[in-house]
């Protein structure tokens, strides 16, 4: 079978976790299924990337489509009247779309789509206005479109089936995952060493993993770090780009006694990442819609006392082994985050276990595995239909013939 993958949407280090949920699912299909073919569509901006991740793969073949995705307008004009195009001479027998759209005026081939969620309808103000026209536009199409859709968690399936017309059952949840070395205790020294030369200090940080979204809450963690952190001894790290809610998280860094104690990280590599998580007090994410919450699963997995806001899909990745607070909730999360600090060395080390055990269960190989299955369901229910449309379409002819020389005599 002839496996088809639209990865044009992605830009490396810009699309955040739909990055990491299509290289690392992308990185364990050839694996899984060796005796079906892989045909990736790549743009200018990942061509390189997804040839280093899939170098070792015999039965992946990489086109590019010489798209910089970069131009949102290009991309999707391409992705909607070339990219058909380019799938029909491949002869799929289905194309996977992992980011959101799928191409909606040619169906050339059966169709699965990855809806991460429909946080365009419940949280416009983290869209530009072209973003938000083109989500409006696209999104509903692709679920209509689409002969299958995946979505990353339950709390998702039932928001793409509330905001859209699309039965429950054509909605298949398929949970994203962390990488297991996540879990791999670093070095002391080595953190020590990498907080030093990040932060430049050795004092005790909370951290917050995310870009500055308005649904992303930050400002809420910087007023509850201003609010635990009167004393001047710890302070707050923020790893994440500046994007939409910008204003608010400034303004309430501003507000602080002491602003200087807030570290802004727009990017670091996956090695830093573990060791800013093993290397936190605690880890506070303090957003207000998810369609998963990825950062919550490498909190937990890395070893960190995790709190999370309790919303959206957050508890089905936490479950009853995180400490939650109220969205939006500045005192709360300060109670939330002292539940922590008062713990014993015992119960704290036995709140890191429970999340680490419960990690364990959310992996890429799982997720790889049942979106496997989604597409070649669809494939496979895709060339049932096309053989019963051949054959409805033989006899039709079959019996025609006569009736038209009736018709003419």
């Amino acid at each position: 079978m002839k496996i088809g993958v639209n990865a044009l949407f992605l830009i490396p280090g810009e699309v955040g976790g739909t990055e990491t949920y299509l290289r690392k699912i992308l990185s364990k299909l050839p694996q899984l299924a060796p005796e079906h073919e892989f045909v990736v569509f790549a743009n200018e901006e990942n061509r390189n990337m997804l040839a280093r991740d899939l170098s070792e793969y015999s039965n992946v073949s990489i086109i590019d489509t010489r798209i910089k995705a970069t131009s949102r307008l290009r991309r999707v004009l391409h992705e909607q009247f070339v990219l058909p195009k380019v799938v029909a001479s491949q002869n799929l027998d289905v194309l996977w779309n992992p980011g959101n759209v799928c191409p909606l005026y040619k169906h050339v081939c059966p169709y699965v789509t990855t809806i991460h969620d429909m946080q365009y309808v419940t949280h416009p103000e983290d869209f530009t206005k072209a973003g938000l026209f083109f989500m409006k536009h696209f999104t509903p199409k692709a679920i209509s479109k689409s002969d299958a859709i995946i979505t990353i968690s339950e709390f998702s399936r039932q928001e793409i089936v509330k905001h859209s017309k699309v039965k429950v059952d054509r909605v298949h949840v398929v949970l994203s995952a962390v990488a297991k070395n996540f879990s791999n205790s670093m070095d002391l020294d080595f953190i020590k060493e990498r907080k030093l030369a990040l932060l430049h200090s050795t004092d005790p940080y909370l951290l917050v993993v995310a870009n500055s979204y308005p649904h992303k809450s930050i400002e809420t963690a910087i007023e509850a770090f201003g609010k635990l952190n009167a004393a001047g001894t710890m302070n707050l790290v923020i790893l994440g780009r500046p994007r939409l809610g910008e204003p608010a998280v400034q303004a309430a860094i501003d507000a602080l006694p002491d602003p200087s104690r807030v570290i802004r990280l727009h990017y670091v590599v996956e090695s830093d990442l573990r060791a800013l998580y093993q290397g936190a007090a605690v880890f506070v994410f303090p957003s207000k819609y998810e369609g998963f919450g990825l950062p919550v699963l490498e909190g937990m997995q890395a070893g960190v006392p995790v709190v999370a806001a309790k919303i959206a899909s957050v508890p089905e990745v936490g479950g009853d082994v995180i400490e939650y607070f109220k969205p939006s909730d500045s005192d709360d999360l300060v109670v939330a985050i002292n539940k922590v600090f008062n713990k014993s060395d015992a119960q704290r080390e036995a709140q890191i276990l429970a999340q680490k055990q419960r990690a364990e269960r959310f992996t890429w190989e799982e997720s790889a595995k049942n979106t496997l299955a989604v597409i070649l369901d669809a494939a496979a229910l895709g060339s049932a239909a096309n053989k019963a449309k051949k054959t409805k379409k033989s006899n039709h002819k079959d019996s025609s013939v006569p009736l038209i020389g009736t018709l003419e005599n």
